[in-house]
């Protein structure tokens, strides 16, 4: 078989909508703030926060281009 359209081995990357990161920000923070400041729980949460945050601050405010899709 021969494949003419090479893109079709290639997944697409998932966008990510600003105000779903802000969302996902704020959701984490919550759960952040649940738990203790040194637990490793709560360091992985705040990391995966700032990687989230980090997508809202790219030039392009209308979409974000991200690792990773969350349902609103």
């Amino acid at each position: 078989m021969i494949v003419t359209n090479p893109s079709a081995f290639a997944p697409q990357s998932p966008a990510i909508d600003v105000s779903e990161a802000r969302w996902a920000t704020e959701e984490l923070a919550a759960l952040i703030g649940r738990l203790e400041a040194d637990s490793p729980v709560a360091l992985v949460l705040k990391h995966a926060r700032r990687e989230i945050a980090s997508l809202t601050q790219q030039q392009q405010p209308a979409r974000v281009v991200g690792p990773l899709r969350i349902a609103a």
